[in-house]
C-alpha cells in the first residue's frame, strides 16, 4: 500500500539530532503528565490534609498494578509497529494499529470491572493501609479506575504516535489534559469541597479528554490510517504477532508492580512505627517521578529509533545512536538533579508537610537526585534492546533486578540499622546490576537475531538468526517459524 504518511523516519540522519528532536518533546509531554498526577497531591495536601495525601499516594502502587497490563501492551504494540513502519509493511502496520487498539480498550473495561470489585480488599489486606487512610485511599481508587479504559486507549494512541516518529503530539494532547485537571483540581477540591473524590474525578476527567484528542488527531493526520468501513477490525495474525511481543514486557510489569505492592506494604508498615512517614515519602516520590523523566523518556526514543533501524535493517547507526543517547539523558539528568537539589525545600513544601514528615522526603529526594544517574545509563540500553524484539531479555532483567530489590528493602529494612531508608535505597541497587547486565547483553550482540520482519535486502531475521526469503514470508508467517523453531 503506498499512502503518504507524514511521518518521520528514524532510519535517515545524523543519529544524536534525531534523538534529541524526538526526545525533547516526549520529556515535555512526561512532565505535564506526571505534572497533573503530581497537582492531585498538592491539592489534597494543602486544602484537604495531610492524611488525604498519605491516602492518594498509597494508592500509586495500586494505580500502578493495574496501569502495567496498559503500559505492557503499549511498549509491545509500538516495537512491531515500529519495524513494520521501517520496514515500510504499511498494509500489516495498519492491521496491527486496528487490532491494538481494539485489544486495548477490550482490556481497559475488563480491569475497569476487576478494580471496582477488587479496590477495598488490595488495599486493606494486601497493602496493610492503615485506617487512617483506607477509606480516602478507596474512594480515590474506585473513582480512577472508571476511566482505565481512556487511559489505555491513550496510551495505544502514544505508542502508535511514537512508533511513526512523532512525539510532539503526545506532548500537545497533555497540555490541553494537564490543564484541565489542574482547574478542575481546584474546582472540585476547593470550591466544591469533594475532598479526595474531587481529584480523582478530575483525573478521570482528563483522562477523558486526551484519548478523544488523541484518537481524532491520528486518524485525522495520517492518511495511512484514515480506515474505511469495515477495515478498522481485530484481526487474529497481527494479535499473535503483537502478544508474542507484549506478553513479555506485559509479566515484567506485572512482577514489577506486584513488587511495587510488597514495598508500599513496607513503607505503610514503617509508616504505623514512624508517624509521618507516608505523607513525607509520597512527597519525595512525586518529585522523584520528575527526576526519572529524561531517562524514561530515552527509553522511548531508542525503542523506537532501534526498531525503525532494525526494521531497515540498519544494525550500525544503533550503536552510535545508543552513544549519542546516553550523553544526551546524562546531561539533561545533571540539569535536572542540580535544579532539584537546590530547590529542595521549597519543593517538597509544595505537598503541605512539614516536621518530621518534610525531613523524610528531603532525605528521599537528596538520597536519590545522584542515584538516578544510573538509572538513565540503565535505561538507554534497555531501550534499544526492547525496540529490537529482545523483549525476553529485557523483561528477565527488569523483573530480577526488581527481584532483587524488593528482597534487599526487606532484609535490610527490617533486619539492620538502616531501616525505613531501604524503601528508597533499594532502588539504586537494583539499577546497578541492570545496567551491568544489559550492557553484556547489548555488546554481545544477540539482539541482532530477534528482528521480526524483513530487512529492505530481502531477508527475515528470525530468533535463532534462520534467513527466509522475503517473497515467501510476512509478519504472520514470522510468527509460525518462531513457534516451530523455538519448539
Amino acid at each position: 500500500m503506498k499512502a503518504k504518511t507524514n511521518t518521520k523516519k528514524m532510519t535517515e540522519g545524523t543519529p544524536w539530532k534525531l534523538i534529541l528532536l524526538f526526545a525533547l518533546p516526549l520529556m515535555g509531554g512526561h512532565a505535564l503528565q506526571q505534572l497533573y498526577n503530581t497537582v492531585d497531591g498538592i491539592v489534597v495536601g494543602n486544602f484537604v490534609s495531610p492524611e488525604a495525601l498519605g491516602a492518594v499516594g498509597t494508592c500509586g502502587t495500586l494505580v500502578m498494578l493495574f496501569l502495567c497490563f496498559s503500559m505492557g501492551m503499549s511498549t509491545g504494540s509500538s516495537v512491531v509497529i515500529s519495524q513494520l513502519y521501517g520496514a515500510n509493511k504499511m498494509e500489516d502496520m495498519r492491521k496491527a494499529v486496528s487490532t491494538c487498539m481494539i485489544m486495548m480498550v477490550a482490556l481497559g473495561l475488563f480491569l475497569t470491572v476487576v478494580a471496582e470489585i477488587t479496590a477495598k480488599p488490595l488495599l486493606k489486606y494486601v497493602l496493610n493501609v492503615q485506617d487512617i487512610y483506607l477509606q480516602d485511599a478507596t474512594t480515590y481508587f474506585m473513582i480512577f479506575a472508571i476511566g482505565l479504559a481512556f487511559q489505555f486507549l491513550y496510551n495505544i494512541c502514544a505508542a502508535i504516535l511514537r512508533s511513526f516518529g512523532d512525539s510532539k503530539a503526545t506532548l500537545y494532547f497533555l497540555i490541553v489534559s494537564s490543564v484541565v485537571n489542574i482547574i478542575l483540581d481546584l474546582v472540585f477540591v476547593c470550591a466544591f469541597h469533594w475532598d479526595v473524590a474531587g481529584v480523582a474525578i478530575a483525573t478521570v476527567i482528563a483522562h477523558i479528554i486526551s484519548a478523544i484528542v488523541a484518537v481524532i488527531y491520528m486518524f485525522k493526520k495520517y492518511e495511512v490510517l484514515r480506515f474505511q468501513k469495515g477495515e478498522f477490525k481485530f484481526h487474529k495474525e497481527s494479535a499473535k504477532v503483537a502478544l508474542k511481543i507484549s506478553i513479555p514486557t506485559t509479566l515484567q510489569q506485572c512482577i514489577m508492580s506486584f513488587g511495587s505492592l510488597a514495598l508500599q506494604r513496607l513503607v505503610n508498615t514503617f509508616d504505623a512505627a514512624t508517624p509521618g512517614l507516608l505523607p513525607g515519602y509520597t512527597a519525595g516520590q512525586r518529585l522523584e517521578t520528575f527526576l526519572m523523566i529524561p531517562a524514561m523518556c530515552i527509553n522511548s526514543t531508542m525503542a523506537t529509533y532501534t526498531g525503525q533501524n532494525v526494521g531497515a535493517g540498519k544494525f550500525d547507526r544503533i550503536k552510535s545512536g545508543r552513544t549519542a543517547a546516553r550523553i544526551i539523558t546524562i546531561a539533561v539528568q545533571v540539569g535536572v538533579g542540580l535544579i532539584a537539589f537546590f530547590l529542595r525545600y521549597p519543593l517538597i513544601q509544595l505537598f503541605g508537610v512539614s516536621g518530621q514528615s518534610e525531613a523524610y522526603g528531603l532525605e528521599y529526594l537528596v538520597t536519590m537526585i545522584p542515584c538516578v544517574i544510573i538509572f538513565a545509563l540503565n535505561m538507554s540500553t534497555l531501550g534499544s534492546l526492547q525496540g529490537a524484539g529482545d523483549v525476553v531479555f529485557t523483561s528477565f532483567v527488569s523483573i530480577s533486578g526488581f527481584i532483587l530489590r524488593v528482597g534487599l528493602a526487606y532484609i535490610l529494612g527490617l533486619f539492620t540499622p538502616i531501616g525505613y531508608r531501604m524503601i528508597w535505597l533499594n532502588l539504586p541497587m537494583g539499577w546497578i546490576y541492570s545496567t551491568i547486565v544489559s550492557a553484556i547483553r547489548f555488546y554481545g550482540g544477540k539482539w541482532k537475531t530477534k528482528a521480526i520482519v524483513k530487512h529492505p535486502q530481502g531477508e527475515l531475521a528470525t530468533p535463532e538468526g534462520a534467513v527466509i526469503d522475503a517473497a515467501e514470508a510476512d509478519v504472520e508467517e514470522t510468527v509460525d517459524s518462531i513457534t516451530n523453531e523455538e519448539n
